[in-house]
């Protein structure tokens, strides 16, 4: 296959030539773009004509010189050099017999040339893992900055530089490409507002996928194996990983920094049959509601939580499964804390975003910590606000609720599917009735639900089932909405996520049925007689003013699930 040897001052590129064009030039539309002052925006062509290649002029200022004659189109011989700026590309078809023995003329040095190019030349080479990933990064509303306004900073704090690639896994390209496809990378997943990149290695290559709004998308199919080791060995770097350990899981961190924002990551890279499969978590706050009054709540809801956030002392539990927002809602409630005049504590395993004003602790299970642990150890802390990241055992459960009734305000998590089923969570770890009836005060059960794309979304009828099953939340609509797909929504037909809510409030006649033994039945009638929505209720009201689908509803919040 024929392909271009591309050469500038400090670097060389290879690129294999298909079918289609490759357009060189200024402008970033072109297949490879320079950003040197002697090329036009749209300066000349490779392309196919009569069976082979030539190189066609666009009509340039400075025009396209092939093996040191300037030209406007001409067919190319293997061995040919065409001069762009202070670019030289050499055209190689190893196809044609005489490959092997054309010479071209030895070119003088740029630099000696009347009106040469004095700056630093920057290219990027648009390989078809790059097109992929541009196409994802264009798909964007929002494009504040570009990847060279990423800047990189290690798991130590010093902001990374060019050479961190060679601490890659003894590839030979140079440093600086690493870490520009590194950024690239990063670029793609704050375009696409993904939580999560994965590049999974294949026999020969690997694929680059992001969670976006919790579904998996394959954005790179076919990333070269030499570029995936080179995207390892920048992350080696960034997290100070042992270079000599390669068949052991390592967990690490770094940050960056892109126009005064910080943005964290965690990372995880697992030894697997073809390598190691690298998993990065995306901690952007940008992407998360910082306040209260930001999650979406019905007012009366909203109300309830604020009441009880504002008190000196008790308990709120948020309840749902991994990813469904609990500790963006309990952030929430603590930032409508005064933290200057109470001492907040938190335990988090691990900490994911920073909290101005809030001690935050970690969970080192090297150091033997524990939740329960660590909860009795800071109650010698003087804290009036505790955070306590889960409750996993009836030792936590325990302190944390002695703690909400002795006149601290706490916070935590429960894997419970909704409210009422946090209440025999409780119960079950082995916590004594009397304990869950008088120190909760509110339970919260939640889910993240995909936004249809307001782009695609299509109108469609309801079936009599999902009438008769939506009931009054449907509120007589004649249509709903189902997703489609569009380059907007990179094919999904979603576009973020909101939360669903399912809000307990404890009361005293509930609370006189959780000291008795309570069953499912007793505590839903108790509910009936004051204001409960169930998280399928809450649903359906967004699938009725059109935020979200039916089957949306169904996958997260069936109440046969």
């Amino acid at each position: 296959m024929a392909f271009l040897e591309v050469k500038s001052p400090r670097w060389t590129r290879r690129i294999e030539l298909v079918a289609e064009p490759i357009q060189v030039g200024r402008h970033p539309d072109n297949t490879i773009q320079f950003n040197d002052d002697g090329l036009s925006r749209q300066h000349c062509v490779f392309e196919r004509a009569n069976g082979r290649w030539q190189i066609r002029d666009l009509d340039s200022r400075n025009g396209t010189r092939l093996n040191g004659e300037k030209v406007s189109v001409s067919p190319l011989t293997s061995g040919d050099e065409v001069r762009i700026g202070t670019i030289e590309v050499r055209f190689v078809n190893p196809d044609e017999a005489v490959a092997a023995v054309v010479t071209a003329p030895v070119m003088p040095a740029r630099g000696s040339a009347k009106g040469g190019a004095t700056i630093d030349v920057t290219a990027t080479i648009q390989s078809p893992y790059e097109l992929q990933l541009r196409n994802v990064c264009d798909s964007a509303l929002s494009k504040s900055f570009t990847e060279s306004d990423i800047a990189l900073v290690d798991a130590r704090g010093a902001v990374m530089h060019a050479a961190v690639g060679a601490g890659g896994d003894g590839d030979d390209e140079a440093p600086a490409e690493s870490v520009h496809i590194f950024r690239l990378l990063l670029l793609a997943c704050f375009r696409s507002r993904a939580s999560d990149l994965h590049i999974e290695p294949r026999t020969d290559k690997a694929v680059v996928r992001i969670r976006i709004d919790g579904t998996m998308v394959t954005i790179v199919e076919d990333l070269p194996i030499q570029v995936f080791r080179r995207v390892i060995g920048v992350v080696r770097v960034l997290c100070h990983f042992d270079q000599s350990v390669k068949s052991e899981v390592l967990d690490g961190h770094f940050n960056v920094t892109v126009k005064s924002r910080r943005v964290d990551y965690r990372v995880s890279l697992t030894p697997a049959v073809h390598g190691n499969k690298l998993v990065i978590r995306v901690l952007d706050p940008a992407n998360a509601p910082s306040r209260l009054h930001e999650l979406g709540m019905l007012p009366w809801m909203y109300e309830k939580l604020r009441t009880v956030v504002n008190r000196d002392a008790g308990l709120i539990l948020a309840c749902g499964p991994t990813g469904s927002g609990k500790t963006t809602t309990l952030y929430s409630c603590l930032r409508e804390i005064d933290l200057e005049q109470r001492n907040a504590i938190t335990i988090e395993d691990p900490v994911e975003y920073q909290i101005e004003g809030a001690t935050q602790i970690p969970i080192d299970a090297k150091q033997g910590h524990s939740f329960g642990g660590l909860l009795r150890s800071i109650l010698r802390q003087d804290p009036d606000v505790i955070l306590v990241g889960e409750i996993r055992d009836v030792e936590t459960a325990n302190v944390a609720m002695q703690a909400a009734m002795t006149g601290h305000l706490v916070f935590s998590t429960v894997h419970a599917r909704d409210t009422i089923g946090s209440i025999f969570r409780l119960l079950d770890l082995g916590v004594e009735s009397y304990l869950v009836a008088n120190a909760l005060d509110i339970i919260i059960a939640q889910r993240l639900v995909r936004v249809l794309c307001g782009t695609c979304r299509r109108p469609v009828r309801p079936t009599q089932a999902q009438q008769m099953k939506m009931g009054k939340s449907l509120g007589g609509m004649a249509e709903i909405y189902a997703p489609t797909g569009c380059g907007y929504c990179i094919e999904t037909g979603f576009y973020g996520r909101r939360a669903i809510f399912e809000v307990l409030e404890f009361n005293d006649a509930l609370r006189d049925i959780v000291l008795k033994k309570p069953t499912m039945h007793q505590i839903r009638e108790v509910l009936a007689t004051g204001l409960f929505t169930s998280l399928q209720s809450y649903g359906f009201q967004f699938v009725a003013n059109g935020l979200t689908s039916y089957e949306e509803i169904e996958r997260v919040a069936s109440s046969d699930a």
